[in-house]
């Protein structure tokens, strides 16, 4: 079986801790001249104990959370009648979310629309969160987007909770 490398997150300042598996040493290694592209990277790190470490580099700055939320989202360009659907939420963070539409939709939107996404981080929780999220990616039934406003201004509380969780 194939052991896929762990993610590291990159840091603010272009460079990430790593830890050697091997020998538990850390170390923050610059990576910031692989970070120009936008596609899926895996570089090559050499502890001092000599172990070689394949890692995969994540170019976001923050987090996503792998989820399972149901929600809905609501599109309604200029002049037109407003539709709407189902949606299940495979990831999220405080600036985006990865989400697949549960049926086929008769609107045609694309990279660069807005849609209004709504949904509550926990079954039972009253607090709904309502956000603007504009497409940066679709793919079938798949859309990538970012939300307009950070999750970060909602109940705090709630939000640390679910991340944390």
């Amino acid at each position: 079986m194939i052991e896929a490398p762990p993610k590291v997150y990159t840091a603010r300042n272009g460079s990430i801790d790593f830890v050697c598996p091997r020998c538990a040493l850390s170390k923050s290694v610059n990576v910031e001249r692989f970070l120009q592209g936008d596609k899926e990277l895996r570089v090559k790190i050499r502890c001092k104990c000599h172990n070689l470490q394949s890692v995969l580099l994540e170019r976001r700055s923050g987090r996503r959370k792998p989820t399972d939320i149901q929600g809905r989202y609501f599109f309604g360009p200029k002049d037109r009648v407003i539709t709407d659907g189902d949606i299940s939420i495979k990831d999220l963070s405080y600036t985006g979310l990865k989400f697949y539409l549960l049926c086929e939709s008769n609107v045609f939107f694309g990279a660069g629309d807005v849609l209004r996404v709504q949904f509550k981080l926990f079954p039972n929780a009253s607090f709904m969160i309502k956000r603007d999220a504009v497409i940066k990616k679709m793919k079938d039934f798949r859309v990538n987007a970012f939300f307009r406003e950070s999750l970060k201004n909602e109940d705090d509380f709630l939000l640390k909770l679910f991340f944390y969780t």
